[in-house]
């Protein structure tokens, strides 16, 4: 409790000094769920855990607090009913034990196979939420993580093992060693269903626990030094994800080999130094202001968790403390509005929902234009509706935009459940297309994102597979694109939107840099522009030119209205393009609209302007 209460109010401290109003807000709200052990789920509502907005979450690791913390409350209740009930024979408690963790282990494989019923993933999160539902509910719940916990508890239900060969000990030893290394090395964020996986390092842990340890790797055992860090790895646990989130904020991007090695140098020293003069102390001592009497414990715990609730109530109630910008910030919030959520309010897609645009129109309309893809075709509404609805009369109809192809055989393959998801929101989106059959449709995606995370089916294996950044992957779309047209009727008008400018994934988004308070922003500058991906100019440079000629397929590339010379800017005078690192403003919107906006009269309309 000591060091997680120490950690909460460093992060207030340094969210305070350094973040804008809007992270403040969020940052505040986690340090509340994070007191009372309910991070996790404040986490689920949120971005996906690997999503790039993570990187600025500085209480993020905390959700495994949360989990721990709910397991080690019913799992004592579970162990004494079970040796209730089975009259505390070890071995039926370990075959209760093991049933509860085939359930926890089969239930995380069948939903990352068929996914979680729409009535269970919305008690957590909203139905727009879809495209992370499933891993992060894997992630950051208890009923999926139940089988990680109980490979150590079903451990204490089996017979100590003597083994007096050496040679079997130490292949025992560096088995479950090489079991963790090999989890550490290869286990990442790309790998589907990952959540099953969890399980292998949970058996190497499990080995180095149970068997008896080597003489021969007695040098590693008994190392001081890894001791040592034993001893403050839960401060160190506590501490490295705040001082990673502190100069990510305030310096972006990646970080190279010397700043690595000074954020882990700090990482060091700061826990031990709490470790030595702060945790051991309130912990071990017999001063009045030790947590070793449960009175202080209580009231120490119930002090704060009221002093973080009063904080969190207070800061967002004023909106992030607006006092702690600057006379220009300020006037830049007056001119955007209240920066409760920059990016939901100012999204370019923002207060739209699938459907038609405005009212619905009399049954048996049609609508001019059907837009489809993913968020970066939702980004364009704001300027569709300003210019195609309002000022030139069209009609729209929007498709879902979830995050993935809507192309055929193609499927989002790189998070649990997301293939089953992508099939049957495809389907959704033909369905729509097809009901329509006079419509033009609108096609937009983040091109370069997708490719990253789709699979496209290979028609001799039957099998999914991965496909490249390069001419031949983009290739792979244009000829699904053409079949797409095919299966919604090669008559009709199809209007490709490419590629559209994006930050680097691990920058702050534009408007959190310009909000940023006043007491370090002269030492951070915040450049106006961008350099423009390369894979981003390819892809535009090789779509531009393969549909150049196709019947009834266009191709309309919105960088030219950002971009110069291979620089994409962010903020013309007063005009903030960007509501976050890839997604339009509704000022972005309008402008990208704008510029191509007799280009797409002159597809639908067949005029020349």
């Amino acid at each position: 409790m000591p060091t997680l209460f120490l950690t909460i109010f460093l992060t207030f401290i340094f969210t305070f000094l350094i973040f804008s109003p809007s992270d403040f807000m969020n940052a505040t709200k986690s340090m509340a769920a994070s007191s009372v052990a309910l991070s996790n789920f404040y986490f689920l509502g949120e971005a996906d855990y690997f999503d790039t907005a993570s990187n600025f979450k500085p209480l993020l690791h905390t959700w495994s607090l949360g989990i721990e913390e709910q397991f080690y409350l019913l799992y004592p209740v579970t162990l004494l009913l079970l040796i209730k009930f089975f009259k505390n024979k070890k071995a039926r408690v370990a075959l209760g034990l093991s049933i509860l963790f085939l359930i926890s282990f089969f239930l995380t494989i069948y939903t990352s196979k068929y996914g979680v019923p729409d009535s269970i993933s919305n008690l957590f999160m909203p139905e727009d939420e879809i495209s992370t539902n499933v891993s992060s509910l894997q992630f950051y719940l208890l009923p999926f993580r139940m089988f990680e916990f109980l490979t150590g508890g079903l451990l204490a239900t089996i017979p100590t093992v003597k083994i007096k060969s050496e040679l079997s000990k130490l292949f025992l030893n560096l088995l479950g060693l090489g079991t963790i290394i090999f989890s550490a090395i290869f286990l990442s964020k790309d790998i589907p269903n990952l959540s099953s996986p969890n399980l292998v390092p949970c058996l190497g842990a499990g080995l180095l626990l149970f068997f008896p340890p080597s003489k021969y790797l007695s040098f590693v055992f008994g190392s001081k030094p890894l001791k040592y860090i034993g001893k403050i790895s839960y401060t160190l646990y506590l501490i490295h994800w705040l001082l990673i989130v502190i100069y990510r904020y305030m310096f972006d991007g990646e970080f190279d080999l010397t700043v690595r090695i000074w954020l882990f140098a700090a990482m060091i020293l700061l826990s031990s130094l709490i470790y030595h003069y702060y945790e051991t102390p309130l912990r071990y001592t017999k001063s009045k202001f030790s947590i070793k009497s449960n009175k202080v414990l209580f009231a120490s715990l119930i002090g704060c968790i009221l002093i973080l609730f009063g904080i969190t109530f207070n800061v967002n109630k004023k909106q992030g403390w607006l006092w702690r910008l600057s006379k220009e910030n300020l006037e830049l919030v007056e001119k955007i509005g209240v920066p409760k959520d920059y990016h939901a309010n100012n999204w370019g897609g923002a207060n739209y929902n699938p459907g038609w645009i405005g009212s619905n129109p009399k049954k048996g309309s049609t609508p001019d234009i059907i837009l489809m893809g993913d968020s970066h075709a939702g980004h364009y509404l704001y300027g569709l509706d300003s210019i195609m609805v309002k000022k030139n009369k069209k009609t729209i109809y929007i498709s879902n935009w979830f995050t993935s192809l809507k192309l055929p055989d193609f499927i989002r393959n790189d998070r649990d459940g997301m293939a089953a998801i992508s099939k049957k929101q495809f389907a959704k989106d033909l369905k729509i297309a097809t009901d329509y059959p006079e419509s033009n449709v609108v096609l937009s995606h983040s091109w370069t994102s997708q490719i990253n995370r789709s699979e496209v089916l290979n028609p001799l294996t039957n099998e999914y597979e991965k496909f490249s950044q390069d001419s031949i992957g983009f290739a792979t779309i244009a000829k699904k694109i053409e079949e797409f047209h095919s299966l919604v009727g090669n008559k009709r008008k199809l209007i490709i939107i490419g590629a559209s400018p994006k930050t680097k994934s691990n920058e702050l988004n534009y408007i959190e840099k310009l909000l940023r308070p006043k007491y370090f922003s002269k030492l951070i500058s915040v450049p106006t522009a961008s350099t423009f991906e390369q894979n981003q100019i390819a892809f535009n440079s090789f779509f531009e030119n393969y549909f150049k000629n196709k019947t009834n397929i266009y191709f309309i590339d919105p960088s030219p209205a950002f971009c110069d010379n291979g620089e994409c800017y962010k903020q013309l005078d007063e005009l903030i393009f960007f509501s976050d690192g890839s997604h339009f403003s509704k000022d972005g919107s309008l402008h990208a609209v704008s510029f191509f906006e007799n280009r797409f009269l002159e597809i639908i309309d067949g005029k020349s302007f």
